[in-house]
Formats: structure tokens, C-alpha cells, sequence
């Protein structure tokens, strides 16, 4: 295993093995290395004088138990020709020792050996620098007290993760129960002794091995390993760009899988996972689980699509990042062309510090002959986001609710005339029966033709037309601006009995042929619902609008038109997608946007001045954009 320093996993600093005495309360029994845990001096006179008492039991029981450890032959010494237990402190161990204490028993006692509703949980505390996990175990049976407290723990820094050293703390306290129900391994004095050696050896093999195996008796012994523990990978976004930390190429092997060797060929930097899922021909849901496993495993970062739209700022970081030499190393031969010479360091660090928010990689290149140095651009900005001192700055469009216009804003909106690329709007607000007649459905009332004789509105109000009556009532509404411009059209196409346009229909005319041209002027309302000249020669300049669905649930959006002085129509209107309407709730940036529709900034900048009703270049109307 490599050093402390060149190693994910925490450094045991400590193990001590503690019970509830009957008399003394929570003690610690054993600890390695010794001294490192301060513990009172009464508990401490006691153990020693115990300890060593002319005839103890322990060395007899040791011996016969001296196979139960590899190590355990190393735990004993000789003095005298009596052997006697290592974990004896002598004098001078005890003074080297307490020279540097970790922190005293007595402030972390009660959580050591905590009450029964804390036993057979994994517990964890804090005392200055270090971190104590133990795991105690309160069993029940023929002790005094009718329990038996114990729990061994391991001492790390206050900042190490412990994350995999959970899963070894429950497994020894589960075999040391286990030892202790079967032959009363731990409560007997005879046994209670190896402990010592079973504390030493761990902390020896973790430490060093990462893994450890101890023999305890003929049916139950601890092996133990520790594996890296790696944290879950934050979800897989579609418009996340996978960059590789090592050369993934030189790592695939055979018995990978199909869809990952596929994947991790197209893993370049630029593409992002849509766009690998579509270049590897994989499904896209197989696509996020393959790039979600190597981030798991720590070979690929994930940064943001680049483009020249991007708008990045510094972190706070870059203040000691700056003066790291492995920044400043890396930095010019990374993000400098092929054949170009390498700009200093100074140059780098303020260019980067003239990146900021509202400010486009454009824009910044243009004011600063990026291209005259000969920088990658986008190696720039993702070696700032590699090493953390450089954040994107993202875009969240929000569609703001509609404000209702007053009658002297309606009136002067409609004198203003169309512009070049100005937005195609009503100048009234439209009523419902406008609504209703713009998504292909007529109004309901028979009123259009209400005023071309008596006789026709006698045909309108008859049993046959069911629409005008609720229950034999005929119902009267308000004829509408609307109406009476489709009331004009169809009389201007309706034959004229003589020179004179503006005489009425006579009465005399067969009620035959009037239901016949009521059938004709009905079919041409619903074919033409919206109002056009019947002469070529006198057509608005206006471009004219397209036919609109006929469905009830299509979206009431805005157009634009290119127009130009003369009056003809430039280009064809922009019709956002009406999916992109709930997505501005400034919940969605504008890279998944763009992801989702396949659509770049300058095409989703038209889409919001559309909805918005915004004239363009920036302005985008009822359509905020946020940058965070």
C-alpha cells in the first residue's frame, strides 16, 4: 500500500478496546499504540496493579492460546523467565508515550459505552482533531449486572472519510460477539487477554495492508479487507461532455461491455452524451449508465458544451491556484496551438481575469486578439474548469405572465406600423370568439347574416338551425368587429340583383335559393376564416400569415417576419416548438435547451424573442434570462 500521504484511504491513528466495569465504570481495557488515549489515573493504578500480580492466570492462558494469532508470539516478552503479557506499559514506554496524548477517555466515555438504546448501532463521535467509530455491543445473559458492555474503536483525524471503514468496524464487533456468546472469549480472564494482540495486529495490517487476517479459535477468526469506497456519480445529464483523465483507448480490454467499448470511442472533450449516444449508434439510456460507471471510477470529468455564446467567470480558488506550479506548468503547453510559442503565465492568468459574466468567449475574444496568440480557446476554458478556477455561467430563460394593456396603449399600439423584423402582433387583444375562430372553429352565433333581409334571418332562426336555439329560445349576442368584416365579404360575394351594391335583397327572392347561398356563404366562412382582398391588384404588403391548425389544444404563439422596405417578405416565419413553452420556468439553462431541441444559441434567441414578443438582438420581451 503507498504512503499516508499518496493514499485515498484514513490512517488508523489509534484502536482501543473498552468495558463497562461494575465498579469503575466505562475503561479502556487495551489500546495500541499505547498512551495515546489519556484515561484517569485510578482505572490506570488499577489495571497495572492487576496486571501485575505475582501469580496472574493470564501467562498460563496465553500460552495455551498462543496459536490462536499469527502475531501473537510477538505479544509476549520475558522477564525473569516468566512470561508475561506485552501490553504491560513499562516505565519508559509510558514516558515516551505520554508525551503526545490524542484526547482524554473521559470526554468521549458515554459514547464509547453508551446506553442499550445505543448498542448494536454504529456510533460515531468527535473530540478536537479526531474522530472516534465504534460499534457497542451491550450482551445479556449470566454477568454481573446481568450485562456485558464492550466496544472496540478506531481513532481517525476529524477530517477523514470514513466511509470504508463502516463496513469493518460491524464486521469485527459481529465476530467478537459471536466468540463471546460461544465460549465467553472476551469476558474471561483467561481469553480476555489476547485481545491485546488481536488490536495490535490490526492496526499493524490496515495500516500497512489494507486487509488482515486473525485466527481466533478453531471455528471463528476476523478476515478483513478494506476497498476503495467511491462516492455515487452525480446523475448523467443529456448535454453534460464527458472528458477522459486517462487514455481510455490503452484501457479497453475484450470482455468489456459491447456499449461501453462502443462509447468510450467517441469520448473526445466536444461531443456531449446525446451526441455519443447518436455517433455510437447506442441507445441513450445505455449511454448514460456507461459514462455514470467511469465516472464512478474516477477516469472521466464532465464539464459543459463550449461554445462561443459561453460566458465564464472566476472562482474564488484562483487566488492560491494561481501561484501552484503545477498550474502554472501545465497551463501554456495545454491551451497553446501546435507550432505557436507559449505565452507566460502573467498573460494566461489575466486573460482568464477578463472573463466575466454578460460577457461572451466571443466578445472577450474579439477585445483582447485571442487568435493573434495562438490559444486554443476551448482548451482554455476547460483547463480553467479542470482545475476549478474557472465556473460557466449559465443562462435560464424564464416566460414571464402577460400584463393587461390599457385602452390607450391598445389604441397606440395599432397606429404604429410594421418595421423591418418587428414582431407580427394584433393591435387589440383578442377575444375569446377572435380565439376560438383562430383555431379554425366558427363562432356559434348565427348572427353573421343576420342583417341581410328578414326573410334570410326567418331561415337563420328555424327549428333547422339548432345552433342559434337552447330549448325553442333563440339566443342574441353582441356581433363582434370580427364578424362584421366577414359580414362585409360575404355580401361583396354574393350576386347583385343590380347596378347598385349597396341595395338589399329583396324579400321576393325564393327561400330555396336563400338556403342555397346560406349553404355557400357557411362553406366559404369555414374555408376562409380570415379576412383577404379579393383583388390581386390590391394586396397588402403585409406578409400573409399561414393557415392556422384547426386543432383546439394548438398553441396561440407569436411569428416573425423578415420584412423588407418594399414590403415583400425576407425569410419564412419563426415558429418556436410549442414543447419549449413549459420549459421556461427558469428551472431548464439553455444547454439542455439546446440539447433537447437540437437547436444552437442563435436559433434558441429567435425561439425566445418569438414567445417573448421581443424584437430580437437581446431583447426578448416577456422572456427573462437569469445568469447564474
Amino acid at each position: 500500500m503507498p504512503s499516508e500521504g499518496d493514499t485515498f484511504l484514513p490512517r488508523i491513528q489509534s484502536v482501543f478496546y473498552a468495558v463497562f466495569d461494575v465498579r469503575q465504570g466505562p475503561k479502556i481495557v487495551y489500546q495500541v499504540p499505547e498512551g495515546l488515549v489519556a484515561v484517569s489515573s485510578p482505572g490506570l493504578t488499577s489495571t497495572l496493579s492487576a496486571s501485575s500480580s505475582p501469580v496472574p492466570s493470564t501467562p498460563v492462558a496465553l500460552e495455551a492460546d498462543a496459536p490462536l494469532s499469527r502475531r501473537s508470539s510477538s505479544s509476549l516478552i520475558s522477564i525473569g523467565g516468566q512470561r508475561i503479557p506485552r501490553y504491560i506499559p513499562s516505565p519508559q514506554q509510558r514516558s515516551s508515550s505520554s508525551n503526545r496524548v490524542l484526547f482524554n477517555f473521559d470526554d468521549i466515555s458515554k459514547y464509547v459505552i453508551p446506553p442499550s438504546a445505543l448498542c448494536g448501532r454504529l456510533v460515531i463521535c468527535a473530540t478536537g482533531k479526531y474522530r472516534i467509530i465504534g460499534f457497542p455491543v451491550a450482551l445479556q445473559g449470566n454477568y454481573d449486572r446481568n450485562y456485558f458492555r464492550y466496544n472496540l474503536c478506531f481513532v481517525f483525524e476529524r477530517t477523514a472519510d470514513l466511509s470504508c471503514y463502516e463496513p469493518i468496524v460491524r464486521k469485527v464487533s459481529s465476530v467478537l460477539t459471536s466468540c463471546e456468546e460461544e465460549s465467553a472469549f472476551l469476558s474471561s480472564a483467561q481469553s480476555a487477554p489476547a485481545m491485546y494482540a488481536i488490536l495490535e495486529q490490526l492496526y499493524e495490517d490496515l495500516n500497512s495492508y489494507s486487509e488482515t487476517s486473525i485466527p481466533i479459535d478453531a471455528f471463528n477468526s476476523i478476515e478483513l479487507k478494506i476497498f476503495p469506497f467511491y462516492p455515487n456519480p452525480p446523475a448523467v445529464k443529456d448535454w453534460m461532455v464527458p472528458l477522459a483523465l486517462i487514455n481510455l483507448s490503452k484501457r479497453i480490454e475484450d470482455n468489456w461491455d459491447l456499449t461501453m467499448k462502443k462509447v468510450c470511442r467517441f469520448i473526445d472533450g466536444v461531443n456531449h452524451v446525446s451526441r455519443i449516444a447518436q455517433l455510437a449508434d447506442c441507445d441513450l439510456e445505455l449511454t448514460r449508465q456507461a459514462i455514470s460507471h467511469l465516472l464512478y471510477y474516477q477516469v472521466i470529468m464532465t464539464i459543459d458544451i463550449f461554445q462561443y455564446s459561453n460566458m465564464y467567470t472566476l472562482r474564488k480558488n484562483v487566488q492560491w491556484l494561481a501561484d501552484e506550479s503545477h498550474v502554472r506548468e501545465e497551463c501554456g503547453p495545454y491551451v497553446t496551438k501546435p507550432g505557436r510559442p507559449l505565452p507566460d503565465w502573467p498573460k494566461l492568468l489575466h486573460l482568464y481575469s477578463r472573463l466575466k459574466p454578460g460577457r461572451t468567449v466571443l466578445e472577450w475574444m474579439e477585445s483582447h486578439d485571442v487568435h493573434e496568440m495562438g490559444i486554443d480557446v476551448r482548451r482554455f476554458t476547460s483547463f480553467g474548469v479542470i482545475k476549478g478556477f474557472l465556473r460557466r455561467v449559465h443562462r435560464w430563460p424564464i416566460l414571464l405572465p402577460a400584463e393587461p394593456a390599457s385602452p390607450a396603449t391598445r389604441k397606440r399600439r395599432s397606429s404604429v406600423t410594421m418595421s423591418p423584423l418587428q414582431v407580427a402582433a394584433p393591435p387589440n387583444p383578442p377575444s375569446p370568439e377572435h380565439m376560438r375562430r383562430f383555431r379554425g372553429r366558427l363562432p356559434d352565433s348565427p348572427s353573421l347574416t343576420a342583417s341581410i333581409t328578414a326573410k334570410t334571418e326567418a331561415v337563420l332562426s328555424s327549428p333547422t338551425a339548432e345552433e342559434g336555439h337552447i330549448d325553442g329560445v333563440q339566443i342574441q349576442r353582441r356581433t363582434s368587429a370580427a364578424e362584421k368584416v366577414l359580414e362585409q365579404l360575404r355580401i361583396k360575394n354574393l350576386p347583385r340583383s343590380g347596378s347598385n351594391p349597396n341595395i338589399r335583397l329583396q324579400s321576393s327572392v325564393p327561400s330555396e335559393d336563400l338556403q342555397e347561398r346560406r349553404a355557400r356563404v357557411n362553406s366559404d366562412a369555414r374555408r376562409n376564416p380570415i379576412h383577404q382582398h379579393s383583388n390581386a391588384g390590391s394586396q397588402s404588403t403585409l406578409p400573409v400569415r399561414p393557415r392556422m391548425s384547426r386543432s383546439p389544444s394548438a398553441p396561440m404563439v407569436s411569428q416573425i417576419y423578415a420584412v423588407n422596405p418594399q414590403g415583400s417578405v425576407a425569410s419564412t416565419p419563426i415558429v418556436p416548438p410549442p414543447e419549449l413553452l413549459p420549459l421556461l420556468d427558469g428551472e431548464h439553462h439553455t444547454d439542455e435547451l439546446s440539447t433537447r431541441f437540437e437547436a444552437g444559441w442563435p436559433l434558441l434567441q429567435q425561439w425566445l424573442a418569438a414567445i417573448g414578443g421581443g424584437k430580437g438582438d437581446g431583447d426578448f420581451g416577456r422572456v427573462l434570462i437569469i445568469y447564474r
